[in-house]
């Protein structure tokens, strides 16, 4: 009989301790589940606040774009051949635009911009490709890409408002990049040809800005 109640005795220890050594492996396999969910809603809010701005993206390309261009130091040339990259740029957030805007008034301007922009680029970049190659010396032209990178500088990194207000804003500050890169070129110019195109350039980009300048003026978010 004593020896029954020892073996009760163990038997109910025994179970004692597998309820327990579950009731821990529950709370850890719990505590994990907790720790997986929350850093899989960390990742999904930041994925979630990086991938809004298309217009950014397109603008971050552009820039590596014409970065990496290969100019050769002689301002017609080098001139010619990184604005037509800058045109590239301004032509695919255009088409963003036009595809996802709802602004009536900036879907016409970005498709206006796109016909325009693609006749120049064309012209541009042929000229660029018949130049005959010049020294490496790529010092006095250098000063062409500071415009892209100051605009890079500034820009903010706002991913909440819609496209329209991206294309009006991040289209405003491409414009003003073109049209300082236009001005630097200006005064170095051999080629009277592209000294006109690079006036027409400031011209006609100072126009669309103030448009886009004066639409984001009446649409405030």
């Amino acid at each position: 009989m004593r020896k029954n109640r020892m073996n009760r005795a163990v038997l109910l220890c025994g179970i004692s301790l597998f309820f327990w050594f579950c009731n821990q492996n529950g709370a850890k396999t719990e505590t994990g589940n907790t720790a997986k969910t929350e850093e899989h809603s960390g990742s999904g809010m930041a994925a979630e606040g990086n991938n809004s701005n298309k217009m950014m993206e397109l603008m971050h390309e552009n820039m590596t774009t014409i970065q990496e261009a290969d100019i050769n130091g002689d301002p017609d040339h080098d001139f010619a051949l990184l604005m037509a990259k800058h045109h590239e740029g301004a032509i695919k957030m255009a088409e963003e635009e036009a595809a996802n805007g709802t602004d009536s008034t900036l879907v016409n301007l970005a498709k206006q911009t796109i016909t325009k922009q693609k006749e120049e680029q064309q012209v541009l970049q042929a000229f660029a490709d018949n130049q005959r190659e010049a020294p490496k010396d790529t010092a006095n032209t250098q000063v062409l890409l500071q415009p892209m990178k100051n605009m890079m500088a500034k820009m903010g990194q706002n991913t909440n408002a819609s496209t329209d207000h991206h294309f009006a804003s991040l289209m405003s500050m491409h414009h003003q990049s073109g049209i300082e890169m236009a001005r630097a070129y200006i005064p170095v110019a051999k080629v009277p040809e592209i000294r006109s195109r690079a006036q027409k350039i400031i011209n006609d980009q100072q126009q669309e800005k103030a448009m886009l300048d004066k639409w984001l003026q009446n649409n405030k978010q």
